[in-house]
C-alpha cells in the first residue's frame, strides 16, 4: 500500500520556505526572548529605581547616556543587527542540536506521540462532524414532514375555501411549506459538503493510522539499529583500549613494572655480591682441605714405610707436686697449680 500524498491539502507548500521563527530553533528563540521580557517586566521597579539613581549623578548619567548611545547605534546599524541576529540563530540552533543529541530516540517517540494525539483530536472532530450531519439530516427530514403536513393543511383549507378564513389559512400553510422547502434546498448542498468532508476525514484518519504505524515501525527499527551500533561501538572501544590502554591505569602499570624491574635488579646484585664474598671463603676452605689432604697423604706414606711415630704418654709418672693434692687437703686452692709459676 503506497503512502497517500497529502502535500496538496491546503495548497502547495513545497515552494513556501519556513522562516526562522517557524522552525524549532526559532520557537525556542521566541521562548528565550519571552523569558527575557518577562524577567525585565518582573524587575521593572528595580530598573526604574536604578535609572532614577543614575540620573541623580552626573558621571553615572554620562555613562548611562553613552551606553544608551551605543545601544541606539547597535540597534540602528543594519550590519550589527544582521550579525546579532545570525549569532542568535546560531546559538539557538546549537542549543536545539544539543537537545537532539542528548536522546534522539526519545525525540522521535515524542513526535510519534504527538501524531497520535493529533489523530485522536481529529477523531473527536470526525465524531462532532458526524453528529452535526445527523442533526442536519434529522432537520431535513423534519422539514419534509412539516412540508407534507402544511401542504395537506393547505389542500384541506382550499377544499373549504367557501368558509370564512379558510382561504387565508390555506395561503399561510402554503407559505410555510414553501419556506421549509426553500430551507431544505439550502441545507441540501451543506449536507452534501458535510458528507464529502466526513468521507475525506475518514480517509485521512485511515491514512494517518497507517502513517503513524509506519512511523512507529521506523522508530523501533532506528532504536534497534542505534542500540546495536552503540553496543558495537562500545565493544570496539573496549577492544581498542586493550591495545592503547587506559592512560591512568597504564601509568600505574608502567610504574609497577619499573618497580619490579628495579627490585629484581637490586636483589640480583645482592645475590651476586653474596656469592662473590662466599667464594673467597669457599676457596680458602678448598685450599685448607687440599693442604690437609696432602699432609694426610704424606703421613699415610710414612706410616706405610714404618717411619710414622705415634706420640706416647707416660702413665707411670709421679704426680706433679704442684697440682697433686696434699694429704689432709680436701679442696686445694684454685691457683695452686700456677701460684709459684713465675717465682
Amino acid at each position: 500500500m503506497a503512502t497517500p500524498d497529502f502535500s496538496q491539502i491546503g495548497g502547495n507548500t513545497e515552494s513556501d520556505k519556513k522562516s526562522f521563527w517557524s522552525r524549532p530553533e526559532g520557537i525556542f528563540g521566541m521562548i528565550v526572548l519571552a523569558a527575557i521580557a518577562g524577567f525585565g517586566f518582573l524587575h521593572l521597579n528595580d530598573i526604574l529605581e536604578f535609572l532614577i539613581r543614575a540620573t541623580s549623578n552626573i558621571l553615572e548619567l554620562s555613562l548611562l547616556l553613552g551606553a544608551l548611545g551605543v545601544l541606539i547605534f547597535l540597534f540602528t546599524s543594519k550590519d550589527v543587527r544582521t550579525a546579532v541576529f545570525f549569532l542568535f540563530k546560531s546559538l539557538m540552533r546549537s542549543i536545539t542540536g544539543t537537545v537532539i543529541q542528548l536522546n534522539p530516540i526519545a525525540i522521535m517517540k515524542i513526535y510519534v506521540q504527538d501524531l497520535k494525539d493529533k489523530r485522536q483530536k481529529m477523531q473527536g472532530q470526525i465524531d462532532t462532524l458526524a453528529g452535526q450531519l445527523v442533526k442536519l439530516n434529522k432537520k431535513i427530514n423534519e422539514n419534509n414532514e412539516s412540508i407534507k403536513q402544511k401542504f395537506a393543511e393547505a389542500n384541506k383549507a382550499s377544499s373549504l375555501s367557501d368558509r370564512p378564513g379558510m382561504k387565508e389559512q390555506a395561503q399561510l400553510a402554503t407559505i410555510e411549506g414553501a419556506g421549509l422547502q426553500e430551507m431544505n434546498e439550502k441545507l441540501a448542498p451543506l449536507q452534501r459538503n458535510m458528507k464529502m468532508v466526513l468521507a475525506f476525514m475518514e480517509k485521512v484518519n485511515q491514512s494517518a493510522d497507517y502513517i503513524i504505524k509506519e512511523t512507529e515501525i521506523k522508530v523501533r527499527l532506528k532504536e534497534t539499529e542505534y542500540q546495536i551500533v552503540k553496543e558495537s561501538s562500545n565493544a570496539l572501544k573496549t577492544a581498542v583500549s586493550i591495545f592503547k590502554g587506559d592512560p591512568d591505569k597504564r601509568f600505574y602499570f608502567d610504574e609497577s613494572m619499573e618497580y619490579i624491574q628495579d627490585d629484581m635488579s637490586k636483589k640480583l646484585g645482592e645475590m651476586k655480591r653474596a656469592m662473590d664474598l662466599s667464594m673467597d671463603f669457599i676457596n680458602g676452605v678448598d685450599i685448607q682441605n687440599g693442604v690437609l689432604s696432602d699432609k694426610g697423604q704424606a703421613l699415610l706414606e710414612a706410616y706405610n714405610k714404618g717411619e710414622f711415630g705415634l706420640i706416647q704418654t707416660d702413665t707411670n709418672a709421679a704426680p706433679n707436686p704442684i697440682t697433686a693434692p696434699q694429704p689432709g687437703q680436701i679442696n686445694p686452692p684454685k691457683d695452686a697449680g700456677y701460684r709459684n709459676l713465675l717465682d
